[in-house]
């Protein structure tokens, strides 16, 4: 088995060399088999850890856990659901004229950006996680200048240097870690996290806390916890659809998966921190909420429900519970379906209509009929309805929530689940129904989304499905993935 992570890793990689030397016309191929390839692999990986519980290699360099199968397995589907939308959003009339170096550029690094996604989530190494994730940091500030116009690269530029400056933290707090823990370990690595999590209990307190301190601090920039959510809105806005579902699907769930890891390690120590991730997370809910409901950018308003919605993912872990982390990661796999299949739905009418502007919008259903479906299962589910993804998942959260007697946090995150539903409904209703609002709106030029992207919006509506009414297929992973 010590063959899959290193397979995992390699295929991107191996791929993004395909793409970047193979012809314009074999490229799209080349791009979905790279990402099916992982896929299949990721749902192998899957299986195999439920039998096995664990697959190591390189001297446990590489570590596959429940966990990290999980993420893999999420990372995988959403990447090769991508792929297949992009075949079509990289023909759109307004990308046809984009120069053949920077569409090379994207489907290249596209999987060099899955490839340090997948490293993130399965290195036992706690340095090589943040250069990881700094390295998905780097891969993706170039996806979100995609443009090349001058809000693109503003966005770009902010996203790198708010996260990067964000991240330092984190970096601080591994070297910290390793200095405090390198005496305790003798001849054992000192960077291996299955290492450092039996010498916690031995460094001094006020090391130990300072530590996990920083860790949170660096992977909640990263994962756009407020308040360190500024980059949010203006990376999704200016990036190409396509890596707005990959930014608010997974790139801003890995780092959650980071501050899991750092939470199995100190909560045992240190309850607190359980209390003050659970804060912040009810605070980005609070906040990330109030903003989107005052946006009339329909990229920007799924780009603020974002930190909202992960707001409930960081207070599940806050609850420092089996249920709280089974919570916490059924929200992460609602959230990357439901979020991804919005940004779709929603960035394919901003393409045909040429604006994102929500008021200038309406009456888009009568020539995007299933594009407008599509919205509205996004809509149900991020608004929590019953039988789609976001009911169970958000249940599962404040269940755990109240396991603990957090009532405060239990009355805010079901009010700002109803805030949810109200205010992306009534962006529906504004988008896609009445009369056009614009001539944009009423352009002959709108028509229904091509058949590859409404593939792809279909299969993001199936998971969203299958998660709302069958939880229990997921559960052999899930059970593995929750257990400290």
């Amino acid at each position: 088995m010590e063959w899959l992570p290193i397979s995992l890793l390699v295929v991107p990689v191996l791929f993004a060399g395909l793409v970047w030397i193979a012809r314009r016309e074999a490229r799209p191929f080349l791009f979905l088999l790279g990402t099916g390839v992982a896929l299949i692999l990721a749902i192998y990986q899957a299986w195999a850890v439920t039998q096995v519980k664990v697959i190591s290699c390189l001297r446990e360099e590489i570590l596959v856990d429940g966990l990290s199968a999980f993420m893999s397995l999420l990372i995988a589907f959403l990447s090769f659901v991508c792929a297949i939308y992009s075949t079509a959003y990289l023909t759109l009339p307004h990308l046809k004229e984009a120069p053949e170096e920077r569409l090379r550029m994207f489907q290249a690094l596209f999987l060099i950006l899955e490839f340090t996604l997948f490293w993130t989530v399965m290195t036992n190494n706690i340095v090589f996680l943040w250069v990881a994730l700094e390295a998905t940091t780097l891969a993706s500030a170039l996806l979100v200048s995609f443009y090349w116009n001058r809000r693109a690269l503003e966005a770009g530029y902010k996203y790198l240097l708010l996260l990067t400056v964000g991240i330092t933290s984190a970096l601080f707090g591994c070297v910290l870690f390793y200095a405090a823990a390198a005496p305790h370990l003798g001849d054992e690595p000192a960077l291996l996290i299955t290492n450092l999590k039996t010498v916690v209990d031995k460094l001094p307190g006020h090391i130990a806390l300072i530590v996990a301190v920083l860790l949170l601090i660096g992977f909640g920039t990263k994962a756009g916890l407020a308040p360190f959510h500024p980059w949010i809105p203006d990376a999704h806005a200016e990036a190409p659809t396509v890596m707005s579902a990959i930014l608010s699907g997974i790139i801003i769930k890995v780092p959650l998966y980071a501050i899991l890891r750092v939470m199995n390690l100190f909560a045992p120590r240190f309850p607190e921190l359980g209390s003050l991730l659970m804060g912040i997370g009810v605070f980005s809910m609070l906040l990330g909420s109030l903003l989107a409901l005052l946006q009339d950018d329909l990229k920007r308003l799924l780009a603020y429900s974002s930190a909202a919605q992960i707001g409930y993912v960081a207070a599940g872990i806050g609850a420092v519970s089996y249920l709280g982390y089974y919570g916490a990661l059924l929200h992460i796999a609602h959230h990357a379906l439901t979020k991804a299949l919005l940004f779709m739905a929603g960035g394919i009418v901003a393409a045909m209509a040429n604006t994102r502007n929500i008021p200038s919008l309406g009456g888009i259903a009568r020539k995007m009929p299933a594009t407008s479906i599509f919205f509205l299962i996004g809509a149900l589910s991020l608004g929590g309805v019953p039988l789609f993804s976001g009911f169970i998942s958000k249940l599962t959260v404040i269940l755990a929530l109240t396991q603990v007697r957090a009532w405060v946090s239990v009355t805010i995150a079901v009010g700002v689940s109803l805030l949810t539903l109200a205010y992306i409904l009534r962006a529906f209703q504004r988008v896609f129904w009445g009369e056009p609002r614009s001539p944009e709106a009423a352009s002959e030029n709108i028509k229904e989304a091509p058949l590859p992207m409404l593939l792809a919006m279909a299969l993001l509506a199936l998971g969203i499905f299958a998660i709302g009414m069958t939880p229990q297929l997921f559960d052999p992973i899930l059970d593995l993935a929750a257990k400290p």
